[in-house]
């Protein structure tokens, strides 16, 4: 049982550097690890669940967006609490990090006395065995309870219900579609969104549904919920009758996540079962929704399934692994409009907070396409998370140059363009702080034109005729010379590739 950043923060070593919460629940929030890093890319090396600390050395002379961007990125990547030991770098926490970290529900700690980062990774260390101690007799003693329910056949009321009086709040069983199956018979409460302790079921056959239990996520618990949803699945697979079926689109999805080959009649006839049949002039368009780390996309299939019949009509809704997947048709070449119809929904609903990106995939007319598309959404959601790509709504082909690199140069030999068309840039950004490389990214996004590209960067006209010109001056000819715009646009991609980093997220780290 993982621990709550609020019990983080009672350590002796944490304690002793006056922790002060600035956003966030540390009695909600659970910690996997605590780590420590002074690395401005952190987000891209993290693996979601941990309490970073750190001094701030890699936000010193950051923009305000940059720190916007530093939390954002935090917050993708699962991180679920930020400490800044104020006094080294900053003498108080910057009111960028604050907003973000509140508006992304993210815990955010301003340490105000020296911070022991080392012991406080130890003391975290001994808190999580002292937690998994095997002789813990109180989450013995749930899961015994359960078991026998299980064992002597009383049955699924029977286990949720004693589910419901262990965790001392109403629960129930969702199918992986988010569908309601079974409940306690404790009356449920208002729904209060955030209210809710959850736990993924899995059988034989992988995700089987998801136990929901109506109350707050205090440790006790969260250590309920995971012996319950193992009491659930061991009762589904006892009881075949009562086990949670997976929708029709569900069951689709699946198969095709996982590689089982179908014929494009069989595709058809099985989207037309799901309530998809074939439409004249339309194509089908496969949606990946990703949302935060700390959301499971269960939980969101619902509010995703009413964005998209609200903006585009009649489609199906699955989980496909980490992914929430729409599969719709629509008119030809209407993608990037509808993509943009389905996200302008998603945030005016009930799962608005937790969506971070909407992909789409290459519309497909023949629907024995839909396993290609269904993995080219998720290959597009993975890159523009590998390239930091913020942008709210992203097609396959805003990223097909992006693609092509990733899988057709060696590592090596992208490195070595990068570094032949880029590293005068580079070098002068990181010896003199400025944001060149930035510029001509905006500059080169923007189509050449300069009176966009100033006000993207928010800058004069005269400031940018000056970057522009130091750039001429590095790269040995100006940015719009026909000769060299190729390989600058080339070369940005390759950094993006091999950084992990928005080029518009300014200067960064170049080795």
């Amino acid at each position: 049982m993982l621990p709550t950043v609020a019990e983080v923060l009672a350590l002796p070593s944490v304690a002793a550097a006056a922790p002060r919460v600035l956003a966030g629940d540390p009695e909600r929030t659970v910690v996997r690890w605590v780590h420590s890093s002074e690395v401005y890319e952190m987000g891209g090396l993290l693996s979601g669940g941990e309490f970073l600390l750190t001094t701030g050395l890699g936000l010193h002379g950051r923009s305000p967006r940059q720190l916007v961007d530093y939390t954002d990125r935090l917050a993708d990547a699962g991180c679920v609490g930020l400490a800044l030991e104020l006094g080294r770098t900053f003498l108080e926490v910057p009111d960028e990090l604050v907003r973000t970290a509140a508006r992304r529900g993210l815990v955010l700690i301003e340490l105000t006395a020296v911070a022991p980062f080392a012991r406080m990774v130890e003391n975290f260390h001994d808190l999580v065995v002292a937690a998994r101690d095997p002789g813990h007799r109180p989450a013995e003693a749930v899961w015994q309870e359960l078991l026998a329910l299980v064992v002597t056949g009383q049955g699924l009321s029977a286990v949720l219900d004693a589910v419901a009086r262990l965790a001392g709040c109403p629960v129930h069983v969702a199918d992986p579609a988010g569908r309601v199956v079974a409940a306690s018979r404790v009356p449920a409460p208002p729904d209060v969104p955030g209210e809710c302790t959850g736990a993924d079921v899995r059988g034989p056959q992988g995700l089987a549904g998801r136990l929901v239990l109506h109350g707050r996520p205090t440790r006790a618990r969260v250590g309920v919920a995971d012996r319950a949803a193992v009491a659930v699945a061991l009762e589904l697979g006892r009881a075949p009758a009562a086990a949670v079926r997976p929708s029709p689109a569900q069951s689709l999805v699946s198969d095709l996540v996982a590689g089982v080959r179908l014929s494009p009649a069989q595709v058809r006839t099985r989207l037309t079962e799901a309530g998809l049949p074939p439409a004249a002039g339309a194509e089908v368009l496969v949606l990946g929704v990703l949302v935060d780390r700390r959301t499971p996309p269960e939980d969101v299939v619902a509010a995703v399934h009413a964005a998209g019949d609200a903006a585009l009509g009649r489609c199906l809704v699955a989980v496909g692994r980490r992914l929430v997947v729409v599969v719709a048709r629509t008119r030809r070449g209407g993608a990037r409009s509808a993509a943009q119809r389905l996200r302008a929904a998603l945030d005016e609903g009930r799962a608005a907070d937790a969506v971070l990106l909407v992909a789409a995939a290459d519309p497909v007319v023949d629907d024995g396409g839909l396993g290609e598309a269904l993995a080219q959404a998720r290959s597009v959601v993975e890159l523009a998370h590998r390239v930091g790509v913020r942008r709210p709504v992203v097609l396959a082909g805003d990223l097909a140059v992006h693609q092509l690199l990733a899988e057709a140069v060696p590592a090596d030999r992208l490195a070595a363009f990068v570094d032949s068309r880029l590293r005068p840039v580079l070098d002068h950004d990181s010896a003199h702080g400025t944001e060149l490389l930035r510029t001509l990214d905006a500059h080169l996004t923007h189509g050449l034109v300069k009176a966009r590209t100033a006000a993207a960067l928010g800058i004069r006209r005269q400031s940018l005729h000056a970057r522009l010109d130091r750039l001429t001056t590095l790269l040995g000819a100006p940015v719009e010379d026909p000769a060299q715009l190729v390989g600058l646009a080339v070369a940005l991609v390759g950094w993006q590739l091999r950084t992990g980093t928005d080029a518009q997220a300014g200067p960064v780290r170049t080795r």
